[in-house]
């Protein structure tokens, strides 16, 4: 029988970081769309670009593209 992740963080805009029972980590938003990575800390940038938007240089965050 396949445990459950551990929650690692839980954010108050309802992202979260799991660590995987195979030493990874998985990083969802509040919508459920996870990523898996390796490292926490990238895990951690994860969460940071869902929640704010494109990180640098892509810092604007964005909406929507008008012409």
């Amino acid at each position: 029988m396949a445990s459950q992740p551990e929650l690692i963080a839980l954010t108050p805009r309802g992202s979260s970081i799991h660590k995987l029972e195979s030493g990874g980590y998985k990083a969802c938003d509040q919508e459920h769309h996870c990523h898996f990575t390796n490292s926490l800390y990238r895990a951690e940038e994860v969460v940071r670009e869902m929640e704010q938007g494109y990180g640098y240089p892509y810092a604007t965050s964005f909406h929507e593209i008008t012409h």
